[in-house]
């Protein structure tokens, strides 16, 4: 889009377009859920339109996904925050923690899914694809991953939402 740069060194431009790409996404969902409520309505032929339709609609909301993805992956940079897969370590700002390797495996995946929820059986099946693993130890995991943003001061919560699940969002602006 015209003024978008990734090479922005300003956190505040990664915010805003963050903000742009998901609203464009909203605005997407809304209207996929809208045209799939009213395809059985419409004559064979109007059907075959409106399917076409969505196939260009799911590709925009895939590039919007994939622009917002690249932006959050720009604001991390600008606010510091640095994983470390060798020593399971996370750093933000001169500080660092240390993290188990499930800890890290589940603070991984949530990073590279930002702003998107996950239930604990698709955590359990996409973060560490470990069907030994119980719910119950999701949890504990979240919570241990919990203190350690909040004790690096990490500027974004996992939080979780009934009938969502669990997802990584960014505190409003500081």
């Amino acid at each position: 889009m015209e003024g978008e740069d990734l090479r922005t060194t300003h956190w505040k431009d990664a915010r805003h377009w963050i903000g742009v790409y998901a609203d464009l996404i909203r605005f997407k969902v809304g209207l996929l859920d809208r045209v799939r409520r009213e395809l059985p309505k419409l004559q064979p032929v109007a059907q075959h339109a409106a399917a076409t339709d969505l196939g260009i609609i799911e590709g925009q909301m895939r590039g919007y996904q994939g622009r917002l993805d690249l932006w959050y992956q720009r604001l991390w940079d600008l606010q510091g925050l640095q994983l470390d897969p060798e020593g399971q370590l996370i750093r933000h700002r001169g500080r660092e923690g240390h993290l188990t390797k499930r800890e890290f495996q589940l603070l991984q995946f949530l990073l590279d899914h930002p702003h998107r929820f996950f239930t604990v059986n698709q955590l359990l099946a996409r973060a560490w694809a470990d069907p030994a693993l119980f719910p119950e130890e999701v949890r504990n995991y979240v919570r241990r991953i919990r203190k350690i943003l909040a004790d690096l001061e990490i500027p974004c919560e996992l939080v979780n939402r009934p009938a969502r699940g669990y997802s990584l969002v960014f505190r409003p602006d500081e």
